[in-house]
């Protein structure tokens, strides 16, 4: 799938200026480290995670959970420092932080998440992988009824970007996570085949955050990480 066809599957309009060459991700698959502390670990594998509804549908936003998300569980791995540093997940964790660092500070967003699809036994859902920015919930239910109120699941879903360049006159799915958000950008990640693997969310304090140049910059990585694989868990 080139490039332009991803845009227009993905329900973006084709971009005017093609002679942008936006960075991607490829440079970041030739990055390699063979060792990581275990402060490293901890840093690539938890992440603290705002406290949850006794229903399990909202985030209090002011209440830290009491224990750190922990990826390394959600894989089914054994988080112990030694053996997790030489699992291929924490090169790969590693790449993906490095690219969503970047996108981060290239486009001045205030946060900036980028999630995998993934299965527990009968349940999907969207798994927060890395970020930048305020914490906020690890998953996402991939449902027709979160959707309802979810902007990332309905994108999970449905295989289509959404674009809310201000909040306020938005009619659609939306889950706050940050009551100082203006502007969203919610686009797919999708493998070779055209199947959703993923998300990239991104949010500004600041309405029209989102010029022509930030979604190309956005969706040029967005198609990269489904293009490399990287969202694929070894």
């Amino acid at each position: 799938m080139k490039f332009n066809d991803y845009i227009n599957k993905i329900g973006l309009k084709s971009f005017k200026n093609g002679s942008e060459k936006p960075d991607g991700v490829y440079k970041y698959l030739k990055r390699f480290k063979t060792n990581f502390s275990h402060t490293e670990i901890k840093k690539l594998y938890t992440y603290d995670v705002p406290a949850i509804s006794d229903d399990g549908a909202c985030s209090i936003l002011d209440k830290k959970a009491d224990k750190p998300y922990n990826l390394a569980e959600t894989y089914g791995l054994d988080f112990n420092s030694k053996t997790l540093t030489k699992d291929p997940n924490t090169l790969r964790l590693w790449r993906l932080n490095g690219i969503i660092e970047k996108l981060y500070k290239d486009t001045g967003s205030g946060w900036l998440g980028v999630y995998r699809s993934f299965r527990r036994g009968k349940d999907k859902f969207l798994l927060k992988e890395a970020y930048r920015g305020l914490r906020s919930r690890a998953e996402f239910p991939l449902t027709k009824e979160f959707a309802k109120k979810s902007n990332n699941s309905t994108v999970g879903l449905s295989g289509k970007a959404v674009l809310i360049q201000d909040i306020i006159k938005h009619n659609g799915p939306y889950y706050v996570c940050d009551t100082k958000v203006q502007s969203e950008f919610c686009i797919p990640i999708l493998n070779k085949k055209g199947s959703v693997i993923g998300i990239i969310d991104i949010e500004s304090p600041k309405k029209g955050f989102f010029t022509q140049k930030r979604l190309l910059q956005i969706s040029k990585v967005a198609y990269d990480l489904g293009q490399s694989n990287l969202l694929l868990h070894i």
